[in-house]
């Protein structure tokens, strides 16, 4: 049950990138879409992080806040390309953090799943939430 709860999930996200991204103008990040082997840049609104995706299934990411607050650390990722220009990313941190992305590497976006530990949280003692970045790819 809850595969199929995640698969839906993923499909629906998946659509909803598609959508609005079509009235996005284009623009090609890069000549060669793999995002694996490269590092890159993702802006969101509260934050900055600064992430080398490694062919191994590795990923070393480092964000810095508003406040300039900086934290890095080193995951274990679950990659699928999903199209020429779309790839699905899934970590899990060690401090239980759950990261799942889906990056266009044509438009330059990034859609984010946050899951993370809230002891006030009626829901397994867990919150999540949708963020979206920007992506630049950094050479």
């Amino acid at each position: 049950m809850k595969k199929t709860i995640f698969s839906l999930t993923a499909a629906i996200i998946l659509l909803s990138c598609n959508q609005k991204n079509e009235n996005l103008p284009q623009q090609n990040l890069s000549t060669n879409s793999d995002l694996l082997g490269k590092k890159a840049v993702i802006t969101f609104p509260e934050m900055k992080a600064e992430v080398i995706y490694h062919k191994d299934s590795t990923l070393h990411w480092k964000t810095t806040d508003k406040k300039g607050v900086v934290n890095e650390g080193d995951e274990k990722m679950d990659y699928q390309k999903l199209s020429e220009n779309l790839h699905f990313l899934n970590w899990i941190e060690k401090d239980g953090w759950t990261v799942s992305q889906i990056v266009d590497t044509k438009v330059g976006t990034v859609k984010a799943f946050w899951s993370f530990a809230d002891e006030s949280s009626p829901r397994g003692k867990r919150k999540s939430l949708f963020v979206d970045g920007k992506i630049e790819m950094v050479k």
